[in-house]
């Protein structure tokens, strides 16, 4: 794995080069560069093992070739040469055919035992579907040959993107190739000759054939090695990867635009299986089951279903309970003062956001769990540190752009795979996401664009992942910010998100999310990829995969109200609360097919790049858990997975859910009304962990402390025979699921190139004003000519994305209701890094060992031409072991290794002294202005005369 080293000339000679080609480039620099940082990458002379998992078997969906399915390492002792398409991709289009025609040239000169051709197919359409344009492009291009792809190349069902995430780690560009020699090591990867052009014709055959001789080139001194090494066959092949058997007819395998049916036999259908409830009044399922032919045209149904009750009442005494509260149970309050909160959920690594010492406040990272609360109303996160212990506490984060990337949030998650085999490099542990209830409307300040959705973060506070104003790291004295490591903008009013526990993608970005908008008639699910983070300081939204699942529609219910979602990690299901409709349904993580490209139906989205995957998902698998519950919010699944705990915001109560038998197990009365979010703390050895939950009413919260231990729980009202029944089908019934229309099918359309030039009209990260941005660097510097815009009507034409996008998160035209200054103070603008507050001041020792007084962007300032204002907090930050006291009037502020704030109020002494270290004489002064500042109605102070001279002083200072 290579890592380079560039001087600061070259990478920005690169990233001219790039800007305005694609949001990926054309580069074969390997490592690919993502806004001038190396991303580790298999580069050429690695061996494969050291960076992509060699050891994945991928199943082949196409091709004829004598490989059904393969691992990397099985490939060794031949040569494989690797393909990175998008399925509707111009330029990957023009060149797949080429490269399906060398491949077959070379199977047919020298068979598939010495080298093979794999292409990656993702983006949409099926394997069927992509053969006939390699096929058909390929006997275009090379008339009379006599050559027609159907053995090479084999085709990946690349999904999950595991294929180009392993080998051709974005910024790497598109199409791009990898060849691995007989040992396995990388021994060319290039680019294609059609990257960059803009459409399918505008790389001509001439430029696409290009391929041709290339791959020639590289290849046939590899074939010669291959034929005087005389390697012994590999030892760790396994013969289940590696099959030499010729495969089966199968309708795949054609021309790949016909319909292939081959008649087939019905069997009878079976008995009704027994009911899956035993006992109670919730009602449960029978199925039946028939044999049917795989490929029998008339798609019979192989399982049908019915309802069912069972005969018998449940046996609970009195006294029945669950683990989780116990024989009985209080309701205990844990935080308050929290602003309208919404969710909670817990960090998995207790103290690495915060550490020891953070915003000059001691913390203790060893001691307890900690609790992440999302709050609507003041656009933050609390954090609860330290949570049940003497040292609890909790400190309040957001955003700097809060209105863009943390307003009126509604939901967060956590990833908490730790365990997940991901290269460490690359896994997301300790991400997560929020979810913005907003149709992008700048707290109200704009007509609403809709360009919204989550947002996500690392909450490792390494890589400038949390940041003071300015955008530098973050030190322990002052305040810190979040910084997002990601965004997609395709779910606005979005009320609920949870983290897909899944192994399978590289990253383990995968989110569920509730677009309560969803085609402006109904909420959908959508499930978000965010495959690569682009990391703090990017804007480039070209690697990602969105896909939403139009058959399942969703109803938000009132404004502010969470819907709570949970993936259950074995049974692969997606629960969703739908508070408006009053019910919990139940979707296949796993399930669906796609369907067509959704940016014809849905013209908002991230990226124009092929490699930005945005589609409509059908036939997905779809029940309704449970029904008549009285606005279902707040979700959370038992350490064990078999309950589900839901909020019932109607009536204040918890109802606990047997996940097996959807079966209501239990009631946990609370005497609250507008609970939402819930979550369970990581299990610790040997205890039951304590529901947590927030209320939105009383702004705070709450868990479920069990008073003593639970001697008799409730009956399971599972049906030991129908899970025996069910058992059965699933190993006699390829792909059984008893939530699933049989009947639904689905006919992929492949993606039309002309969605790939579109764009969405003023809005984002599209906007056409050339001063927003450029395709690369994100930072032009014609972006400065914002700074002067004036026109911020709520229907002007100035686009607040814009603003952000270049560089601004202060400017007058942004929302001032929750200024990121303290009190009284205004903020000015550095571009492309932050800004800064003209009531913040650091005070530190300089080199020669002195106390320095310096302005909010670390320039040294004399006191004597520094003056303060009445009515307007400063903050002073004290760095490192010094022990700063301001004396104002009769009172003394005192602070160490922290922020030190004080207001001079109106009346008091126009002196304030600073003493250091307890020492009497004063190691500076400043004065305070003799006219008072005046109040405006947004808020922000507007100085006099003497302010404003003091102002201009300043000024002189700062150098940006």
């Amino acid at each position: 794995m290579k890592s380079l080293q560039l001087s600061q000339a070259y990478l920005g000679a690169l990233l001219l080069s790039l800007a305005g080609v694609n949001g990926q480039g054309c580069s074969n620099t390997c490592p690919p560069i993502n806004y001038g940082t190396p991303v580790p990458a298999l580069c050429e002379g690695d061996m494969a093992d050291t960076f992509a998992n060699t050891e994945k078997v991928y199943d082949v969906c196409h091709g004829s070739g004598q490989t059904r399915s393969f691992s990397i390492d099985s490939l060794k002792g031949k040569i494989a040469v690797f393909a990175n398409f998008y399925t509707g991709c111009n330029a990957g289009r023009r060149e797949s055919g080429v490269f399906a025609h060398v491949a077959q040239r070379y199977f047919e000169t020298h068979g598939e035992d010495k080298i093979v051709f794999i292409q990656s197919v993702k983006g949409g359409g099926t394997c069927a579907q992509w053969a006939s344009i390699f096929q058909s492009d390929a006997v275009s291009l090379y008339p009379g040959s006599g050559i027609v792809p159907r053995e090479m190349p084999l085709s990946v069902n690349d999904v999950n993107y595991e294929i180009r995430d392993d080998l051709f780690t974005t910024p790497f560009g598109h199409p791009s190739y990898a060849i691995l020699d007989h040992t396995g090591m990388v021994r060319h990867k290039f680019i294609g000759p059609c990257c960059g052009y803009e459409s399918f014709y505008s790389c001509t055959a001439d430029i696409a054939k290009s391929l041709d001789q290339q791959l020639t080139d590289y290849l046939e001194p590899l074939l010669t090695e291959l034929e005087t090494s005389h390697i012994d066959e590999p030892t760790n092949k396994d013969p289940n990867v590696f099959n030499p058997n010729p495969p089966v007819d199968d309708p795949q395998l054609g021309d790949g635009d016909q319909t292939v049916c081959v008649s087939g036999t019905i069997g009878d259908w079976s008995e009704w299986s027994p009911c899956s409830v035993q006992c109670g009044s919730t009602p449960g399922i029978q199925f039946r089951t028939r044999s049917v032919q795989a490929n029998d045209c008339t798609r019979a149904v192989p399982v049908e279903t019915r309802s069912c009750q069972a005969t018998f009442p449940c046996n609970d005494p009195s006294t029945a309970c669950v683990a989780e509260t116990g024989a009985s149970y209080t309701v205990e309050t844990v935080v308050t003062g929290l602003d309208s909160p919404r969710d909670v959920d817990f960090h998995p690594t207790p103290g690495l956001h915060l550490r020891d010492y953070s915003e000059g406040r001691q913390f203790y990272p060893d001691e307890g769990q900690e609790a992440w609360v999302v709050n609507g109303g003041n656009h933050s996160v609390s954090i609860v540190a330290s949570l049940g212990t003497e040292r609890q506490t909790t400190i309040s984060r957001r955003d700097r752009g809060y209105y863009h990337y943390m307003i009126n949030a509604t939901a967060l998650s956590f990833n908490k795979v730790a365990n997940s085999g991901r290269i460490p490099d690359r896994d997301s542990f300790n991400y997560w996401a929020i979810c913005n209830d907003n149709p992008n409307n700048y707290m109200g300040t704009k007509e609403a664009n809709y360009f919204m959705g989550p947002t996500l973060y690392d909450s490792r506070p390494r890589n400038r992942n949390t940041v003071n104003r300015l955008g530098q790291e973050c030190r322990p004295e002052e305040p810190c910010y979040f910084l997002h490591a990601d965004m997609l903008h395709e779910s606005p009013s979005c009320v609920g998100i949870t983290h897909d526990p899944e192994v399978d993608t590289a990253y383990g970005t995968v989110y569920w999310a509730f677009d309560a908008t969803g085609n402006r008639e109904t909420g959908q699910l959508v499930r978000f990829d965010f495959q690569q983070p682009h990391g703090p300081g990017s804007m480039d939204h070209s690697v990602a995969a969105i896909r939403r699942y139009v058959e399942v529609e969703l109803e938000r219910g009132d404004p502010g109200v969470h819907a709570g979602m949970v993936v259950h990690p074995t049974r692969r299901e997606v629960f969703v609360a739908v508070p408006g409709a009053n019910k919990i349904i139940v979707v296949g993580a796993d399930s669906g097919d796609f369907a067509r490209t959704a940016r014809e139906e849905y013209p908002i989205y991230s990226s124009a790049l092929p490699s930005f995957e945005y589609s409509v998902w059908e036939c997905v698998d779809q029940r309704v858990f449970a029904e008549g519950i009285d606005t279902p919010s707040g979700m959370a699944l038992s350490d064990d997975g078999s309950r589900l705990f839901v909020a019932e915001r109607g009536s204040g109560n918890i109802l606990v859910f047997e996940i097996e038998s959807a079966s209501l197990l239990y009631t946990i009365e609370t005497g609250l009304t507008t609970i939402g979010g819930m979550a369970f703390p990581p299990a610790t050895v040997g205890a039951t962990s304590m529901l947590y939950f927030v209320d939105e009413q009383t702004n705070s919260l709450y868990r479920i402390n069990p008073d003593e231990e639970c001697s008799t729980p409730v009956q399971s009202r599972v049906n030991p025979s129908f899970t025996v029944a069910v058992n059965s089908a699933t190993a006699n019934i390829d792909g059984f699921s008893l939530s699933r229309d049989y009947e639904c099918s689905v006919d992929p359309i492949v993606p039309d190139a002309s969605f790939f030039d579109q764009v969405h009209d003023d809005t984002g990260y599209a906007d056409d004003n050339p001063d927003v941005q450029s395709n690369m660097t994100g930072m032009d510097a014609g972006a400065a000519l914002l700074a002067d815009r004036t026109d911020c009507g709520f229907d002007s034409e100035l686009n607040f994305d814009a603003l952000l996008l270049g560089g601004y998160f202060c400017h007058r035209c942004l929302p001032e209701e929750y200024l990121n200054c303290d009190t009284g103070g205004i903020c000015s603008n550095v571009q492309w890094e932050g800004y800064t507050c003209d009531n913040e001041f650091f005070v530190t020792k300089n080199s020669t060992g002195d106390i320095e007084l310096q302005n909010a962007n670390g320039s040294a300032l004399e006191p004597s031409l520094t003056q303060l204002l009445f009515d307007v907090t400063y903050r002073v930050n004290v760095l490192g072991n010094i022990s700063l006291c301001a004396n104002i009037k009769d009172k003394v502020e005192c602070a160490s290794k922290g922020p030190l704030l004080f207001t001079v109020e109106d009346g008091e002494k126009t002196t304030v002294s600073f003493t250091v270290n307890g020492e009497n004489d004063s190691a500076f002064e400043l004065d305070v202005a003799l006219r008072r500042s005046d109040n405006t109605s947004s808020g922000v102070q507007k100085f006099g005369l003497t302010g404003m001279m003091i102002l201009s002083m300043i000024a002189l200072k700062l150098t940006f």
